[in-house]
């Protein structure tokens, strides 16, 4: 009798870039479903070394690397004389080594902000499949870091949940505009969707980020709030999914069942629904081309009884505009919203300004400041830190005026 070869798959290798952040939670829930298709192998973070260590406890990671120093010596001191096989790295230069490491197969981008962008393109520079989570890499450096994903065979894979929706909807990454005529975007509107526009004076950072329906840092909270968080997955998708401005629309979908939709040229309509958990995009992008189980809860539109949408309020959400006109004009303004929208809220959360100065520092800036355009990865870093010196400035102006 002839024994048929057993084929053995080999588990692919995670690197796991803000393991202690939401996107990070999320991603070691799938990782902890699916222990015989993919392994652990390297983790980073900024700072958080007492969720790094029950992370280095439980799963063994070859290399942990945070870039705060201090934090990666208080972990070291943590784990003790533990028998725990992980090498415990400190610095920027730490974090991207772990994204571009031999021995990793997939990179999940998590790490929030343009601080997430050396990590994000040191994997991209490796050829990695990456799963993005981190958007402002895209909308700092964008056009650079699709240029370089092109060179080095690296396959970006969306993981917003919008984007991840648009991919799935659209069949892939190509959204070529003979076949599909727009694409659009999802937003819950945040946590003052109906509240009077007369008290958005006193609105308090622990308000702002109370997001009705998902779990997310701060700074990405306020950014629902305002709305810039989906004007910056606007310029995400134009240039992920190669299609103008003005192909891209965005509708409030309070219940965030709704991810988006996408509208092909015979006139049909794909939407992606499912539950408000970020495993599930995530999920779809690490299986890929294969479908992976998770114990989510299902979705009922019987219990749901409607979807509703409503029109973007532009009094409301001055951000959304302001982010469709930076695109217009160009990588560097995009590169100049990012930065002055992280300096902004920063004021925010620490209580120098009020949540409706927030965007309008934002414009100022744009309006402001002389915009170039960057030619390579050193100039998005040096225009990055420029800008924020010229909006820190402005913050200062505007103190000294109240």
């Amino acid at each position: 009798m002839v024994s048929t070869p057993q084929v053995t798959t080999r588990r692919q290798r995670v690197a796991l870039l803000g393991a202690t952040g939401s996107i990070g939670a999320s991603t070691l829930k799938v990782l902890r479903q699916h222990p015989d298709k993919f392994e652990l192998v390297a983790v980073a973070a900024q700072s958080n070394w007492s969720e790094m260590c029950a992370i280095v406890k439980e799963f063994a990671p070859a290399v942990c690397a945070l870039a705060e120093p201090s934090s990666a010596l208080e972990l070291r001191r943590a784990l003790g004389t533990q028998s725990v096989p992980t090498r415990i790295e400190s610095g920027c230069d730490a974090v991207a080594a772990a994204a571009s490491m031999t021995e990793v197969d997939i990179v999940v981008a998590g790490i929030s902000g343009f601080a997430g962008l050396a990590s994000t393109w040191a994997a991209v520079a490796a050829g990695k499949r990456v799963l993005l989570a981190n958007k402002e890499a895209l909308v700092a450096a964008g056009r650079l870091l699709l240029t370089e994903a092109a060179k080095s065979g690296a396959e970006l894979l969306p993981i917003d949940s919008e984007h991840n929706a648009v991919y799935q909807c659209a069949g892939g990454i190509e959204c070529d505009p003979q076949r599909i005529r727009a694409i659009t975007l999802t937003a819950s509107g945040g946590p003052f969707r109906t509240r009077e526009l007369s008290t958005f004076d006193t609105i308090t950072p622990l308000e702002a980020c109370k997001h009705p329906t998902w779990s997310m840092g701060r700074k990405i909270s306020v950014d629902s709030a305002t709305l810039m968080n989906k004007g910056l997955e606007v310029i995400e998708a134009a240039l992920l999914f190669g299609r103008l401005g003005a192909d891209i629309g965005v509708v409030i979908h309070p219940t965030s069942t709704v991810h988006a939709l996408v509208e092909y040229v015979d006139g049909s309509v794909l939407a992606h629904l499912g539950p408000a958990d970020m495993q599930v995009p995530i999920a779809h992008a690490l299986g890929l081309p294969s479908r992976l189980s998770l114990d989510v809860s299902p979705l009922s539109l019987t219990k749901l009884g409607r979807l509703e949408f409503f029109e973007v309020d532009a009094r409301r959400y001055p951000a959304l505009p302001l982010a469709y006109e930076a695109l217009r004009q160009g990588q560097g303004a995009c590169l100049v919203l990012n930065a002055a929208n992280e300096i902004a809220v920063g004021a925010f959360l620490s209580e120098q300004i009020r949540f409706t100065d927030i965007v309008p520092l934002v414009e100022q800036t744009l309006q402001t400041f002389s915009i170039r355009e960057p030619q390579s990865l050193d100039d998005v870093f040096a225009l990055d830190i420029e800008v924020r010196s010229f909006a820190n400035e402005l913050l200062v102006q505007r103190a000294v005026m109240l």
